[in-house]
């Protein structure tokens, strides 16, 4: 059989082309398609730079983020990472119609923050109608949930001591209007 003129050692590749490896150099490095992830990371696509002129890049992101960055093109640190949100809505019965209150969580990070605790994952609470956020480590939005477990706890005495009182109430209007009655 007759060998490639490729592969012969006198033949120089031309300059715009790398000289490629041999089988046996193959075998001694693994080749990797993709860039190694952090785990808990994914490799994604961005649109970096602004409307006029970007381009697509691939970027680390949380495995939780659900922010498609390639959407629209952004700056590179403006990239942040969001998860979805779960909210809690606060009913009223002066207006059925709408929440008293809704509170948000999430998870999110800003990879490029000046502050290096919203650099890391952290626990983003948040009111629907008010511009305040707190910002939680993961330390304080778990002392934070045990608070809201004894304030559930409250809430549910609370809710009782209303029933209790109001039953008691009926029964004391109940007998006054069957006293009434029998006078």
């Amino acid at each position: 059989m007759a060998q490639s003129a490729i592969n012969e050692s006198n033949v120089a590749p031309f300059p715009s082309i790398p000289a490629q490896p041999t089988s046996g150099e193959r075998s001694q490095g693994a080749v990797q398609v993709f860039p190694s992830t952090r785990p808990g990371y994914r490799l994604v696509p961005a649109l970096i730079g602004t409307f006029a002129r970007h381009q697509l890049a691939w970027i680390e992101c949380p495995s939780w983020c659900i922010e498609n960055h390639a959407s629209e093109p952004s700056a590179l640190e403006d990239i942040t990472h969001y998860a979805d949100s779960d909210m809690l809505e606060i009913p009223t019965f002066s207006d059925p119609e709408s929440a008293a209150y809704v509170l948000y969580a999430r998870l999110e990070a800003d990879p490029v923050a000046s502050d290096p605790r919203v650099r890391e994952t952290h626990v983003l609470l948040w009111e629907d109608a008010s511009p305040m956020e707190a910002r939680l480590t993961p330390e304080m939005a778990e002392g934070l949930a045990d608070e809201m477990i004894a304030f559930a706890s409250h809430l549910r005495h609370l809710a009782r001591a209303a029933r209790q009182h109001n039953e008691v109430s009926r029964r004391r209007v109940s007998l006054l209007k069957a006293q009434d009655g029998a006078a």
